[in-house]
């Protein structure tokens, strides 16, 4: 397709989709309903802008890029820069139907073309804000890694047949003691054990103090008045609190409480044929992390307020505990909304 060219874009507005990758970037510019040009520069937001205002002077730029491993740090320097950045979820760029070809440079061209035709992106915090949910995260990944080790000591006692029994997840220090005791047949595997042993121990220090540090966040003037509405929640605590904080970031995105439930994923799939509409189980989008939380917590809460409890045993009557439980969780999450944009603290008792 033969390029437009043009000295003075000032007015204009350009559609930029971008295709990441380490080594390069691969951008296609559009307008409304042309598209303008694809060209390819060396990773970095730096070389990019000043390609971008070269090659068009003057306009004004809206770029969107896929949510994935290179973060939030473009948008920032766009949105810096003078330009609006979009940042779509893979899973809502549509691919038509028989098409098996994917290049960078029609990646790019789909990005812009949705761009163009008014695609949302995705919400787009502060700095400080991703790097205290980053603190969340890397908790929980400490955590997994100390089941996984856990798992691992446990599967060898078992293999070479070694009776120690302890209860849980919770390693005392006198099994733990005990585990430093073992001798086994072969020297060299003893200390390779113990150097597993090692990393587990390392790793429970580390999960104490990146703890220590959540609850000194939630004692902050950022985040304190929010944790203590949201530990009025039966079974939210410090943690749990700071997670669903820096999970939303701002509660006052979602314009209602069914977008909430809607963003965690504890609405049902629907399939709709005529005048006939069926109600399927979860959709399975939405954010896990929220979701498996506040399954969690409900647990807790249908032993504390009588009504959930009678939602409960209501729906359990025609459906397993599991489905019964999640119906729990989305009132859960309505009324989580509706405590932290009311900024009244969680009422037991009341019907939603």
């Amino acid at each position: 397709m033969q390029e437009i060219r043009r000295k003075n874009w000032a007015g204009q507005r350009l559609f930029v989709g971008l295709d990441l990758h380490k080594k390069a970037w691969v951008s296609t510019v559009r307008g409304r309903d042309l598209h303008l040009k694809t060209f390819t520069v060396p990773s970095g937001e730096e070389a990019f802008w000043k390609t971008l205002n070269h090659q068009f002077p003057g306009a004004q730029f809206i770029v969107a890029y896929e949510a994935g491993c290179f973060g939030y740090h473009i948008a920032e320097y766009i949105n810096n820069n003078g330009g609006k950045a979009v940042i779509f979820p893979p899973h809502r760029i549509p691919t038509p139907p028989g098409v098996f070809v994917k290049t960078d440079k029609i990646d790019s061209r789909k990005l812009a073309s949705e761009l163009s035709k008014g695609l949302d992106g995705i919400y787009q915090p502060d700095r400080i804000s991703l790097y205290h949910r980053s603190v969340i995260r890397k908790r929980s990944q400490l955590v997994r890694r100390k089941v996984e080790i856990q798992n691992q000591i446990k599967s060898d006692l078992l293999f070479y047949g070694i009776q120690l029994y302890t209860l849980g997840r919770y390693w005392s220090a006198e099994f733990l003691r005990r585990l430093w005791e073992l001798e086994f047949v072969d020297p060299g595997y003893t200390r390779t054990f113990r150097i597993i042993l090692q990393e587990y121990q390392e790793i429970v220090r580390n999960i104490k103090e990146t703890t220590d540090y959540i609850k000194e966040m939630a004692q902050s003037d950022l985040y304190k008045e929010r944790v203590c509405l949201l530990k009025s929640v039966p079974g939210v605590g410090d943690l749990s609190a700071m997670t669903i904080l820096l999970e939303i970031f701002d509660i006052n995105r979602f314009a209602s409480a069914e977008k909430f439930a809607s963003y965690v994923g504890l609405v049902p799939s629907e399939y709709s044929s005529g005048e006939k509409i069926r109600k399927g189980s979860l959709s399975g989008m939405g954010n896990k992390t929220l979701r498996s939380l506040l399954i969690e917590v409900s647990w807790v809460v249908i032993r504390k307020d009588p009504v959930l409890f009678e939602k409960y045993n209501r729906i359990k009557k025609g459906k397993t505990g599991a489905e019964a439980i999640v119906s729990v969780a989305n009132s859960l999450a309505r009324r989580i909304h509706y405590v932290l944009t009311n900024r009244s603290p969680y009422c037991l008792g009341v019907v939603v």
